[in-house]
């Protein structure tokens, strides 16, 4: 069976074993991947093992199994490139990561490649840090612009009218974008977004004055379009973006 060489973070793990566990990664030219890595729990008297770490990434060299252990591929070689110690420096910021993961674990499809998300992935886990909730935002964006949901912003969804850039349109997941005061009103899934929050969606970089209320309005899009509420959502609002507040104020 053919061996697989890629690179990877891991984005979900599950203890197997005393020894071995299953991981999700997502891997840069493979796109997700659940592989069990046998042993990898097991010391040596020259090295103590703990297994693979979450948000955790590396070479990793992989074979993919259609029936065996069910139906997991098996991870035979990992090698530790990066444990992204600056998320790991403050919880909001671990929270945040974990969220991404998530986020990319249930949007994505195995073996359906994606390296332009892995790359934002990388490099959002590297500018949280410095730049703290605004850069998940651009995740959230980055993310929906790869798997084709990104919300219209631009106009009403429901007759075309461009947006003024001054009125509070209302927002409508199922519909895919915004919708104008005239076609609201048969609508019972919708929600109204300060103009503010849109020109901050709008722009290259999100402000950390709208961090909070675009997050909010980005999660709610995933969780209307994925049918789940992200596990992770009530955690980054209360870590993450309690700790944007406080640099606001």
């Amino acid at each position: 069976m053919a061996l697989i060489k890629d690179e990877a973070v891991a984005i979900r793990r599950l203890d197997y074993s005393e020894t071995s566990q299953v991981l999700a990664f997502f891997t840069r030219e493979h796109g997700k991947q659940r592989l069990i890595a046998k042993g990898i729990k097991r010391g040596t008297k020259s090295r103590f093992a703990t297994g693979i770490d979450l948000l955790e990434r590396g070479s990793l060299v992989f074979s993919r199994k259609e029936e065996s252990d069910g139906g997991l591929g098996v991870l035979t070689e990992w090698r530790q490139e990066d444990v992204f110690s600056g998320l790991r420096r403050e919880f909001r910021w671990m929270v945040a990561g974990q969220y991404m993961a998530e986020a990319v674990d249930l949007t994505t499809e195995e073996n359906d490649a994606a390296p332009r998300l892995y790359d934002e992935l990388v490099r959002s886990f590297v500018a949280l840090p410095n730049r703290d909730a605004p850069v998940l935002i651009e995740f959230q964006r980055a993310l929906l612009i790869e798997i084709g949901l990104m919300p219209d912003l631009s106009r009403c969804v429901g007759c075309g009218r461009a947006w003024s850039g001054k009125s509070s349109p209302f927002f409508s997941a199922r519909e895919g974008g915004l919708i104008c005061h005239e076609c609201e009103a048969p609508l019972v899934e919708k929600r109204r977004v300060d103009p503010s929050i849109l020109l901050g969606l709008r722009g290259d970089r999100i402000g950390i004055e709208v961090a909070g209320e675009a997050f909010d309005l980005l999660d709610y899009h995933l969780t209307e379009s994925l049918g789940r509420t992200l596990k992770t959502s009530p955690y980054v609002r209360q870590f993450l973006l309690g700790g944007a507040s406080q640099v606001r104020s």
